[in-house]
């Protein structure tokens, strides 16, 4: 075969990988996975794709959609850490797959992101965290560094990877795949959500109530993250703007509190964004809008019945706090983390300090959650941390907002759905998958001001803004070739 041939055919792979055909096949794959409780194996085998696609594909995106095929499936594997750390050896061959691919379609890395300085900001004060207080031991412990790392100056470089090679291509829209694979993953969760339900039926119908799930507040976030997307997707699909409701339903199937109230506010902010702006659909949001009012309305009784547990979880847990005989373990630890920074105020205790295990130990390898990010914010990293991590949100919102597009809208729509869920989980201070996540949707967003044409909503009517000529040559790109 010469070179020329095996190029071709070596291109018409790398098309079908960023085509929705290929996603539907792994979301299929995943699927059978997950009904079948074959997480681990399922994790794995993503793992070996995602490190053939780095080698094959020249196009870093292509990665995003079983990367969030792996995420779904190790969320079900709660406190796995023992069994995964057995793999090392496939992580060490991922991890030359990602340098292979770095070094056949070389790039050169760029640091001229608009949060470069602010992510840098943050990453000083999470590596300063704890100074003066937290023990060596803790300090330079596994966890500590790689949570230091992840959170601070490896996020930052990640940042500046995503912005380098997740350039604006002329073979597709940007825009419309980052789309795509967050509804596909969406409706992954959903399904694995709904699956759950269908396989203990027999429970359910006795029972007349929800099912415990160990990872519905992870699921959660995950469905929160995509139902803008889907509304989003109602330009292509207007079906898809019922897949936005579809994925709130499925978090209420989880029984989260966080995800019944945060996703409730951000069904509220979705609707009400999209109705005002989306002009061309405005008919269709309200109709369904008004058809789920009159369903509720009919239903209410068997409503409130069914995810009765999770509303009577949610008002015990208040008022447990307004009497006084407090059982809900958040509330010990906001407690604790308060104290921690009124005792340790200007660096704060570090994110490695595991004092608080008393109140809550988690998971292994994982560090004592404050569950709250502005007190683990102010008890980890201190008023340097206060600072510098309300710097990088301002900075965040005036990128999504300086050019406001459907898109941006969007992306900030699911960055404050993952900011609200933050308040009551880990949420932002998950490195992977929820920050790296985020991350690449800035980077993406960066990328699409300069070089895609968009739907705005500053207009009176929907209409493209095209990017400069001279904007469009920085930032379009065509397919790399292997040097």
């Amino acid at each position: 075969m010469n070179r020329t041939l095996f190029l071709e055919k070596l291109q018409h792979v790398r098309d079908l990988m960023m085509t929705g055909r290929y996603m539907m096949l792994l979301f299929a794959v995943a699927a059978v996975f997950a009904v079948f409780e074959l997480n681990v194996i399922g994790v794995l085998v993503f793992a070996c794709i995602i490190g053939a696609t780095l080698v094959i594909c020249d196009d870093l995106l292509a990665t995003f959609m079983p990367f969030m095929f792996i995420c779904l499936l190790a969320s079900k594997c709660y406190n796995s850490y023992s069994i995964f750390i057995q793999y090392v050896p496939l992580g060490i061959v991922l991890i030359v797959c990602l340098l292979l691919h770095f070094v056949l379609y070389w790039k050169k890395l760029s640091f001229k992101g608009s949060l470069t300085g602010a992510m840098v900001f943050v990453s000083v004060a999470v590596t300063l965290g704890g100074v003066g207080f937290i023990s060596k031991e803790e300090y330079f412990s596994g966890v500590s560094l790689f949570y230091v790392l992840a959170l601070g100056f490896g996020m930052v470089l990640l940042y500046s990877i995503f912005y380098t090679h997740l350039t604006v291509r002329k073979s597709y829209s940007l825009i419309e795949k980052v789309t795509l694979i967050m509804v596909i993953a969406g409706c992954f969760a959903s399904l694995v959500t709904i699956a759950f339900y269908m396989v203990n039926i027999n429970e359910v119908l006795e029972t007349h109530d929800l099912l415990f799930m160990q990872w519905r507040n992870n699921y959660s976030t995950f469905l929160m993250l995509c139902i803008p997307f889907a509304f989003l997707r109602g330009n292509k699909k207007p079906y898809a703007i019922v897949l936005g409701f579809v994925f709130y339903f499925c978090i209420l199937l989880t029984g989260s509190r966080g995800g019944l109230v945060f996703g409730a506010v951000e069904m509220l902010m979705c609707c009400t964004l999209f109705i005002l702006y989306d002009r061309r659909r405005r008919l269709t949001y309200i109709s369904i809008c008004i058809c789920i009012v009159f369903a509720l309305l009919i239903f209410s009784s068997e409503f409130i019945s069914f995810f009765g547990s999770t509303i009577d979880r949610l008002l015990s847990a208040i008022n447990g706090v307004l009497i006084g005989e407090q059982q809900e373990v958040r509330y010990y630890q906001y407690r604790r983390g308060i104290e921690d920074f009124l005792n340790h105020p200007i660096f704060g205790t570090g994110i490695g300090y595991m004092g608080n295990r008393d109140v809550y130990a988690g998971a292994d390898f994982s560090i004592a959650w404050y569950h709250c990010a502005p007190i683990q914010i102010a008890a980890s990293f201190g008023l340097v941390g206060i600072a510098a991590y309300a710097y990088q949100f301002i900075r965040r919102i005036i990128l999504l907002w300086k050019k406001p597009t459907m898109f941006n809208m969007t992306v900030f729509l699911s960055y404050v759905s993952l900011e609200l869920m933050s308040l009551v989980n880990p949420g932002i201070f998950s490195p992977i998958p929820y920050l790296l996540i985020v991350t690449m949707f800035f980077a993406i967003v960066e990328r699409c001001n300069l070089g895609e044409p968009q739907e705005t909503i500053s207009t009176s009517a929907p209409k493209d803004e095209a990017p400069s000529n001279d904007e469009r040559q920085e930032n379009v790109h065509e397919p790399a070739q292997i040097v």
